[in-house]
């Protein structure tokens, strides 16, 4: 049985300690990656670099002695976790929770909405451990120079998933200058990846009724690039949520459940959901009559199914889709 661990934060004075465990916990991963794991080329220069730049490290000992670490860093509502480290002797025993446990219960309190981890998709143990922690792969990724995915994305969301409120309210007019203040953030966080951003959804409809959640669009020149942005996403207030059921998209959600402010649907600009998302809300803008009957079916369904964000969706479902049809039709005929 091993003896009790005692968990401490660790600084600048500990890096031969950190280096050490380091190198130990990842020797075993040597030869089995593709590229090799950073972690071999860790020096005591570079763990200096980390404590410099502002990240933080959390040890483990037992009896005194160091068994595992774990480093990591803030960034707006995000928080990053890497370098988990634990002694081979010593696996199995909870460290690792306790280390990840640990750093959640700082974040959590530091008001981060989630914490994310890069694993390597050779790794598959790596990827149960973090499954059984409550963590999601949200997207693959490759890294510098490869083309197919090498590790994976993912997020465990913080804090108490409070129940979500359905609420229609009357067109505000101040909506489209909330979409172009978020817009100016978004665009700025994902950089040269941008083509455009479109306003879409029931906010973007002047005169609709909806939710007062601002619904925008991304249109990027590869949607992988949202992965290399995820940080910079995170630093003006956005939580990524993968695909989220829909494939070719990067969804980011902004607020809490109780109280969403944004939903960004980020897409490739060539991808054919961009067109649907573009027609459904010019049709909505030049057909009164459409848009009167959506809004008294959402003002119906919202009265009706208050806390059940579900089955509110569900019951637009099938006009949705019938007006998505007549959208698609009318924007084609004017484009011949």
């Amino acid at each position: 049985m091993m003896s009790k661990f005692v968990l401490q934060p660790a600084g600048a004075a500990d890096i031969p300690v950190l280096l050490h465990l380091i190198h130990a916990a990842f020797e075993e991963m040597r030869g089995r990656l593709d590229p090799p794991s950073g972690a071999h080329a860790e020096t005591a220069g570079s763990l200096q670099t980390l404590f410099d730049r502002g990240e933080r490290a959390v040890l483990a000992t037992v009896e005194g002695a160091a068994v595992g670490c774990v480093f990591f860093v803030r960034t707006g509502v995000e928080t990053y976790v890497h370098r988990l480290a634990v002694l081979p002797a010593y696996r199995a025993g909870g460290v690792g929770r306790a280390l990840m446990t640990c750093v959640e219960e700082q974040a959590a309190q530091q008001g981060c909405a989630y914490a994310r981890v890069g694993v390597r998709l050779a790794l598959t143990s790596n990827l149960t451990f973090f499954e059984r922690l409550g963590y999601r792969v949200i997207a693959q990724d490759n890294h510098a120079g490869y083309r197919a995915p090498t590790f994976a994305h993912m997020v465990k969301e913080l804090g108490p998933q409070m129940m979500r409120v359905v609420e229609v309210v009357p067109y505000d007019a101040q909506w489209p200058a909330r979409f172009e203040h978020e817009a100016a953030a978004v665009r700025a966080a994902l950089g040269d990846a941008v083509v455009a951003i479109e306003h879409v959804g029931s906010t973007s409809v002047p005169g609709l009724a909806a939710k007062p959640v601002i619904d925008m669009m991304p249109l990027l020149r590869d949607i992988r690039d949202a992965n290399q942005r995820i940080s910079a996403m995170a630093a003006i207030g956005y939580i990524p949520r993968g695909e989220f059921g829909l494939p070719g998209r990067s969804y980011f959600v902004k607020g809490s459940a109780h109280a969403r402010l944004v939903h960004c649907h980020a897409y490739a600009f060539d991808h054919p959901e961009v067109e649907r998302h573009l027609a459904f809300r010019d049709y909505l803008r030049t057909h009164p009559a459409a848009r009167r009957v959506y809004a008294a079916l959402k003002i119906e369904l919202a009265h009706k199914h208050p806390t059940d964000i579900v089955a509110y969706m569900d019951g637009k479902d099938r006009l949705i889709k019938q007006l998505e049809a007549e959208a698609l039709r009318w924007r084609r005929a004017k484009e011949q």
